[in-house]
């Protein structure tokens, strides 16, 4: 039978002061599968009732009345209160399937006022539960996908000023949820600077009849500031009046800070910039861009690329753009050939263009990075013309600059830890309260100074000697690398409640250069600490094993982690930070890739975000 009929049907059973069923009516025939012929006489209710909700209805009926005989019956204390009792049930029917009912229980009386029984009335509501669920469970998702997406919706009632967020733009604004909204309430909360554009935007859609959209900032209750996006839609009545306004608010306070650190950074840049769409019309071009070509943005925004290349390169360029865009990649455009672009004058200009594939919302875009190479073409002949010995002079001090670079780096990696120690401890000294305080962390003073003595004695030696003597090895222990890194990191390893164990049974030692190996327990380490999740203390395991033949060392933390999908391609890269940490340099990971390849070893990781990440140094079989 239709579950819908089912909810329409009543079914009516009377027991006796035992729970006998006395009458059962056609209705309770028609949901309970039973005939009355089956039932009456013979059965209790509790039949077809699950155990432990009758044991639910029981405890509830005491408790209700606080009745502490636990030999009465739950009908009888119903009776002696003149009480009646409602609630849901999960009936049994004949062929063992059940269905949720509404059940009112209620005690009867006969002519002199004696209590002769009970009435019980049933009704099939399992179809609205189960809508019921389903609103819940559709809520649910809405609320999910808006705090997912950081949307939230709202609606405002120009004729009596009322108005509703959705529970997520309530946290949005950082609004409790048990306060009353009107529209000075979201005004309230416009930053100052932009309450003008709110308000012409408004008046504006008040009079067009249509919801001019906003982007503007809010200041929250805690004080943030974030930027959001506010789309929305006019309401009005037969008289074209508005009465009500509906929409979205979406915090982009990221996309905007994206925005203008793109925008930013492509202000930056030394080159021109020209972003240019898969048709070839250009999106947006940089100051320099403008200042090469001789063309203020206005002029070229949604114009041809071409505009900028002379004749002769038109009818081939759109032919290289589509084939770009089916292969995107980073390269160099026409390499091995000459290139030219043409100003708004009409003056040819030799130039380097490098093409970079650019993902966005909008689709799949070309930045296009063009330097004017006038002046090193004209540089390239006099080179050319040059002594060939003054080329091998060149690329001696080429390498010498790097690797003067890179031994800046390290030395002011290595030595940011101890100093940065140093200071920690010196804090921890003057509020030390008694003596014996005091002489510990002095000695951890010396413990750190005497590290750093040794690192700049190391250092110092190291740029004395040639490129091949500075990569002089010996037997370590790892046990001892790892007490010496954390003699040096004692402070942050206290201050964070930093847990580090170890393991080095399979492989104690190793033959390897001892500045480079302190530089990578060092880097690792303190990265790890560095790094942390705010709600948990920092756990530090490391390992060395053997696999496939091959001597590792391994590095998990339960850290922050890192989104390798889109930071993965530049997780050792120079400079490269993952996290708003205002200690991070972007140095610790490309110096100590540097030292592991320079030492013949690779080093990978795997990391998830706020679960931690796990470096795995393979070491080069040589040193082994």
């Amino acid at each position: 039978m239709n579950p819908n009929l089912n909810s329409e049907i009543i079914a009516v059973i009377a027991i006796t002061n035992d729970d006998i069923i006395s009458q059962f009516n056609e209705g309770a025939e028609t949901l309970l599968g039973y005939s009355a012929s089956e039932m009456i006489g013979l059965k209790k209710t509790v039949s077809f009732f699950l155990k432990e909700e009758f044991e639910n209805f029981k405890n509830d009926i005491r408790s209700r009345y606080k009745e502490e005989n636990l030999d009465l019956s739950p009908y009888k204390i119903l009776a002696q209160h003149n009480g009646n009792d409602s609630r849901e049930w999960t009936v049994i029917k004949k062929d063992g399937t059940t269905f949720i009912a509404h059940s009112t229980l209620t005690p009867l009386k006969n002519e002199n006022g004696e209590h002769n029984g009970y009435i019980r009335i049933l009704r099939n509501i399992t179809n609205q539960k189960k809508i019921e669920r389903d609103l819940l469970r559709k809520n649910h998702i809405l609320n999910k996908a808006e705090k997912l997406t950081k949307i939230g919706s709202w609606q405002w009632n120009t004729t009596n000023d009322d108005v509703t967020f959705s529970n997520n733009l309530y946290t949005i604004f950082e609004i409790d949820l048990s306060e009353t909204l009107t529209f000075d309430t979201y005004l309230s909360f416009v930053h100052p600077e932009d309450k003008e554009i709110v308000d012409i935007s408004i008046a504006k859609s008040m009079t067009d009849n249509l919801f001019h959209d906003l982007l503007h900032r809010i200041i929250t209750t805690s004080g943030k500031i974030k930027t959001v996006q506010i789309f929305g839609e006019v309401i009005s009545d037969n008289g074209g009046q508005v009465i009500e306004f509906m929409g979205t608010c979406q915090d982009v306070t990221e996309q905007r800070m994206a925005e203008i650190k793109f925008k930013g950074l492509l202000e930056s840049a030394p080159d021109a910039m020209v972003i240019v769409t898969d048709q070839g019309k250009i999106q947006l071009i940089n100051k320099q861009a403008e200042k090469l070509f001789g063309y203020p943005s206005a002029e070229l925004v949604d114009k041809p690329v071409e505009l900028l290349l002379p004749k002769r390169y038109t009818n081939s360029h759109s032919t290289h753009r589509e084939l770009f865009f089916k292969l995107p990649k980073t390269r160099k455009m026409g390499e091995g050939k000459e290139l030219y672009a043409i100003t708004k004058k009409g003056i040819e200009i030799p130039i380097q263009i490098s093409l970079s594939p650019l993902k966005t919302e909008e689709g799949l875009l070309v930045s296009a990075a063009i330097r004017d190479i006038t002046i090193q073409k004209k540089a390239e002949k006099k080179i050319l013309e040059a002594n060939g010995g003054l080329e091998v002079l060149a690329h001696k001090l080429t390498t010498k600059n790097i690797q003067l670079a890179d031994f800046v780096h390290i030395t002011s990696h290595n030595l940011r830890a101890p100093v940065s120690n140093l200071n920690s401890l010196l804090d921890f000294y003057k509020d030390a309260e008694t003596e014996d305080e005091k002489i510990i962390l002095f000695e951890k003073f010396e413990k750190v100074i005497n590290h750093l003595t040794t690192t700049l004695n190391t250092l110092i030696e190291a740029l004395k000697t040639k490129e091949e003597s500075s990569k002089k090895v010996e037997i370590l222990t790892f046990s001892e690398i790892l007490n010496k890194t954390k003699e040096i990191l004692s402070c942050q390893i206290l201050n964070t409640n930093t847990k580090i164990t170890s393991d080095f049974t399979e492989i104690p030692n190793i033959t390897y250069n001892s500045v480079y190996l302190e530089s990578i327990f060092l880097n690792l380490v303190s990265n790890a600490i560095k790094y942390k999740s705010e709600d948990r203390a920092p756990e530090i395991f490391i390992k060395t094993t053997i696999e496939n033949g091959v001597q590792k060392l391994k590095f998990k933390d339960n850290g922050l982690g890192i989104n390798l999908e889109r930071h993965g391609h530049k997780i050792f890269g120079l400079n490269k930070v993952f996290h708003r940490h205002p200690d991070a340099k972007g140095v610790g990971l490309f110096m100590t890739k540097v030292q592991i390849e320079s030492m013949g070893g690779k080093i990978s990781v795997k990391s998830k975000v706020d679960v931690g990440s796990t470096f795995s140094i393979n070491f080069n079989q040589k040193n082994e």
